[in-house]
């Protein structure tokens, strides 16, 4: 492919050109620890896999006990808590009430531009994830709270909502909450990864005060392909996100190929 002799000049413009605009939403957002996402179309929602289809989310319970069923002897070291499982479960691809989101620009950036969509902007989403949870706490949480941890009330709350029959859910607000996990994979460790949790399919641009922890970064359509050989370049590439042998195979077939 043409795009796989680098043009070094165009590449860097453009990743220059976003750096800009990331530089603009850290001032926006107040905050250095921001949390990223790319998106490989913009005006895609922000919302998890299990509530972009309604028989993700009808089928999420029943889907969730029948991985648990078979995963154990598939993954001898899988987990007994539930926020643990859910967790694995979004990262090997199951829907889940998940978000996936990244400490590293230079990764979401990847997910951004990966994917070869001609004439498509992309999205690249900032969160500052304190803002969030402060708006977004439920009533009689601790007001010192940053990230919340996998094990917290809060977190085990929203957790539990996965695993409880979809007629039996007693709650039905629109919540979003930051939450932290152990490392528990690899694909965890270099993805630098992190999540959101949520209560429903409301997507994230549209929760109230959104503006005061979010902000997307529109990718021009014409600034794709400079800005994937710029992440190429400066050595983000599928086989170090996914470090298994498929990825790496994919990766060497196509240095060969040029």
């Amino acid at each position: 492919m043409e795009e796989d002799i680098p043009n070094m000049p165009q590449a860097f413009q453009a990743f220059g050109r976003l750096l800009q605009e990331v530089l603009r939403v850290r001032e926006e957002l107040r905050d250095e620890r921001l949390w990223w996402r790319g998106q490989p179309t913009a005006g895609l929602p922000l919302k998890p896999k299990a509530f972009r289809n309604t028989e993700f989310l009808i089928s999420e319970y029943n889907n969730i006990h029948e991985y648990n069923r078979q995963a154990p002897i598939r993954y001898p070291s899988w987990p007994t808590l539930r926020s643990h499982q859910l967790v694995l479960m979004q990262h090997y691809g199951l829907p889940t009430r998940l978000l996936d989101w990244t400490q590293g620009f230079l990764i979401a950036c990847y997910f951004a531009v990966s994917q070869d969509i001609p004439d498509q902007p992309a999205s690249l989403w900032a969160l500052n994830p304190y803002a969030l949870n402060n708006i977004q706490k439920p009533e009689g949480s601790n007001p010192l709270s940053g990230i919340f941890p996998e094990v917290s009330s809060e977190i085990q709350f929203m957790v539990d909502l996965a695993f409880t029959p979809h007629n039996d859910r007693a709650y039905r607000g629109d919540r979003v909450l930051a939450m932290s996990a152990p490392e528990l994979d690899l694909r965890m460790l270099v993805q630098w990864s992190v999540f959101t949790i949520h209560s429903s399919d409301k997507a994230m641009e549209e929760l109230p005060d959104s503006p005061k922890f979010l902000r997307e970064i529109k990718i021009p359509a014409q600034d794709r392909c400079s800005l994937r050989q710029a992440v190429k370049i400066l050595g983000c590439c599928r086989s170090r996100l996914f470090p298994d042998l498929e990825s790496l195979a994919d990766d060497v077939s196509r240095l060969d190929s040029r």
